[in-house]
């Protein structure tokens, strides 16, 4: 099975190389499946399941455990690298200013919040995205198959010092996810994000003032290491390239989808509370009876 996909991967890959230069880029509505190249038979069907992948029609592209182990061995521990490639992913290409969206499967600590901050630091844009693995997995070396797909949906190559900030990004956001929680740390990357772009921050000591706002606004204790260590990254991503206008549109949709989450959450617990009480409250009242 392994040598059939990538079989089918190369006789489609062939086939894009045979197409002209300006049609090889992907169009809105478009699909890239990047499948881990160690899955076997039954989990590439699982996957491709979950991915709610065409075969027919979305291109291909294999992602092997060299791919993960290039963009994340500086900055992931070997553990979460793993050392087969199972994680997937699909990536299809959204409208302009749709922002990005992230589902996941089987992902166990890097949320879709976490994958969308991070990608947004790579400079990807407007794309509909989908992490899936067989198994339960940290999902850190998915974002090697993210991108690689995003860079094959456009045709380009994101900017290497981008994408390696933003696997620095997703290590240090799921360590505050552990400690402040996931939202939380999202947010605060994403305000301290925004005020470089709006005030042309770009060192250390103009741009931890900030980071250290931002969690009082937020309301999170952090220590003097973790401050800095996220202003650190701020002066990093302070040297990518980034339009401060899109930047801005890709913010304003990852906190609006984080605030409706905890919109979402908070109703559901809610109308738990409320049933909980009901049925503790008919107990009760069955037991009142007995005691008679």
């Amino acid at each position: 099975m392994k040598m059939l996909k990538k079989a089918l991967a190369l006789l489609l890959s062939c086939t894009l190389f045979l197409l002209p230069m300006a049609a090889q880029a992907a169009e809105v509505g478009d699909s890239i499946t990047c499948y881990g190249d160690d899955l076997d038979s039954e989990q590439f069907q699982q996957v491709v399941k979950l991915l709610e992948a065409d075969l027919e029609h979305d291109t291909l592209v294999a992602v092997c455990i060299e791919d993960e182990k290039n963009l994340l061995g500086g900055v992931v521990s070997a553990d979460k690298i793993g050392s087969r490639s199972i994680s997937s992913a699909r990536v299809t290409l959204t409208g302009e200013g749709t922002g990005i969206s992230v589902t996941t499967h089987n992902i166990n600590w890097v949320t879709p919040s976490m994958y969308s901050s991070a990608l947004i630091t790579a400079g990807v844009e407007n794309a509909k995205i989908v992490v899936a693995a067989p198994v339960e997995v940290s999902g850190t070396a998915a974002l090697a198959g993210i991108l690689k797909a995003y860079e094959q949906a456009i045709d380009s190559n994101l900017s290497s010092l981008a994408k390696a900030v933003a696997s620095n990004e997703i290590v240090l956001t799921g360590d505050l996810a552990d400690i402040i929680g996931s939202d939380e740390a999202v947010e605060l990357l994403a305000m301290v994000k925004q005020a470089i772009a709006d005030y042309h921050l770009d060192d250390y000591d103009t741009l931890r003032p900030y980071v250290v706002q931002g969690a009082q606004q937020l309301g999170v204790q952090l220590t003097d290491a973790q401050i800095n260590q996220i202003t650190q990254l701020g002066v990093e991503f302070a040297k990518l390239d980034l339009d401060p206008e899109q930047l801005a549109d890709q913010l304003n949709g990852l906190i609006d989808n984080i605030q409706k989450i905890q919109v979402a959450q908070q109703t559901a617990s809610s109308i738990f509370t409320q049933i909980k009480t009901t049925v503790q409250g008919f107990f009760n009242w069955i037991g009142s009876w007995f005691k008679r």
